[in-house]
């Protein structure tokens, strides 16, 4: 068996992932987009081993790359997980598309209807991936045609993927947020405009900010904060909007109204799944870490994460927004960003992203650990690229590392550490780490003493 390829003897299998990040982040709106810029040939994309970590347990989960055996017996250890399989691509420099190279491998296919019809599991398996994209609609049909058992999309339909696109626009989502706001009380939109790149742009944006003064301006396609900037004034206003548009761009932009500073506002985002049905079933609702007042780093979920009036505007809007969407023919992972006031609970949406969110994955892991009303008890958080000293090149290092401290698993008295994604540890010395306090200890008190504990050493001048 090749090393990361895991089987169990008898398969309870009733769920299977594909980890598909690379292949949704490259499709043909986002290539021009700095944060998705594919790896050099060989080499790994971050988080693509975190689907370790979604939708609990009775999995086979699909990676371009070999996943570290070690860091998933440890994930199944934590997590209560008793069937984890996973398999890889067959290729030592598969492309980037992992859907499509399986669709084209049909002796690893084979091999996965076999995982899936095998054993003793009964009734249909369900299939998801990171987003949805047409290669992966060919992939699940390419399964369906294969296995004996029923298989379960629980992705957006091939014939609805114009409906995935439009929530990922920042332009088209504001149709979403409008159809929701009569079931959603103290939902409220920011004032905002569209503009077109090219020619004449700067005279567009300057008659925007007459409108409302200072403004966010955004790309249409964009995540992780990257592509978008505060515009405080005309003045130096040619400055302002080359820092936010990569080269050449000429899509359109948002220009949406500035509610206020991080002292203000709180940045708050929901996180639930759009089901067969169109209902939307909520995963969490959770509070986004920012570096900078707008890039992403992590998110914090349950005990003192937001104020609770705020948790529960948020997962009502969330659900509103996502039954908006499930009526244009949307199904899968919903993440929505909002903005909450505090001083008068005003809540406003941002933006949507049709795809697994790190929150839903925290949540993932929480119900897993605690069960259904984990927030009332647990305060947990995670970040995506936690920074480590170079020297750690490997899961058993870091681990090893870990331990040492008691900075591992349940080794720290009322807390629970998990490392969950490796993808960008070997070439970038970053890692995603979750941590949960189940004893009223602060999570996010605990991430900034692990932080201080891993963090690479500055060099000493001679």
């Amino acid at each position: 068996m090749i090393p990361g390829q895991r089987v169990p003897s008898r398969s309870q299998l009733d769920r299977l992932v594909v980890s598909n990040i690379l292949e949704w982040g490259l499709q043909p709106e986002r290539q021009s987009l700095p944060e998705f810029t594919p790896p050099p040939r060989g080499e790994r994309f971050p988080a693509e081993d975190a689907a370790l970590a979604w939708s609990g347990d009775r999995k086979l989960v699909l990676t371009r790359y070999p996943v570290d055996e070690l860091l998933a017996a440890d994930l199944s250890a934590i997590l209560g997980y008793e069937s984890l399989a996973y398999r890889a691509l067959a290729s030592a420099q598969p492309g980037n598309s992992i859907c499509t190279d399986l669709a084209a491998d049909e002796r690893t296919l084979a091999q996965v209807v076999e995982l899936l019809d095998d054993g003793s599991a009964d009734g249909p398996v369900a299939v998801e991936s990171f987003g949805a994209t047409p290669e992966y609609a060919r992939l699940v049909a390419a399964i369906g045609k294969r296995a004996k058992r029923a298989v379960i999309d629980l992705m957006t339909p091939e014939v609805h993927l114009d409906c995935a696109r439009s929530l990922d626009s920042k332009v088209q989502a504001r149709d979403y947020f409008q159809a929701a706001l009569r079931h959603s009380p103290g939902l409220r939109l920011t004032r905002a405009a569209v503009v077109r790149g090219g020619p004449g742009l700067l005279q567009r944006v300057h008659d925007a900010l007459q409108g409302f003064g200072p403004a966010i301006m955004k790309t249409e396609f964009g995540a992780g904060g990257n592509s978008m900037g505060v515009i405080k004034g005309s003045r130096r206003l040619q400055k302002s909007v080359s820092r936010i548009l990569p080269d050449g761009y000429d899509g359109e932009l948002l220009v949406e109204e500035f509610l206020g500073s991080p002292r203000d506002i709180l940045s708050v985002s929901y996180n639930g799944m759009v089901q067969d049905d169109g209902k939307t079933y909520t995963l969490c609702a959770g509070r986004h870490f920012l570096h900078a007042g707008k890039f992403y780093l992590g998110s914090s979920l349950g005990v003192g994460a937001m104020p609770d009036d705020c948790a529960a505007k948020v997962r009502k809007a969330g659900e509103a927004i996502g039954e908006a969407t499930a009526a244009g023919g949307y199904r899968g992972p919903l993440n929505v960003d909002f903005l909450y006031r505090e001083s008068d609970g005003a809540l406003f949406p941002l933006e949507i992203n049709p795809r697994r969110g790190l929150g839903g994955i925290l949540a993932d892991m929480c119900i897993c650990q605690f069960g259904q009303g984990y927030e009332k008890a647990v305060s947990a958080v995670a970040v995506h690229s936690l920074p480590v000293s170079s020297t750690i090149t490997t899961y058993a290092r870091l681990r090893d590392s870990l331990l040492r401290k008691g900075f591992f698993g349940r080794e720290s008295k009322g807390m629970v550490i998990l490392p969950y994604s490796m993808s960008a540890l070997a070439a970038k010395s970053e890692f995603g780490l979750a941590v949960f306090g189940t004893d009223g200890t602060s999570a996010e008190a605990a991430l900034g003493e692990i932080t201080g504990y891993l963090a690479p050493r500055p060099r000493r001048i001679r």
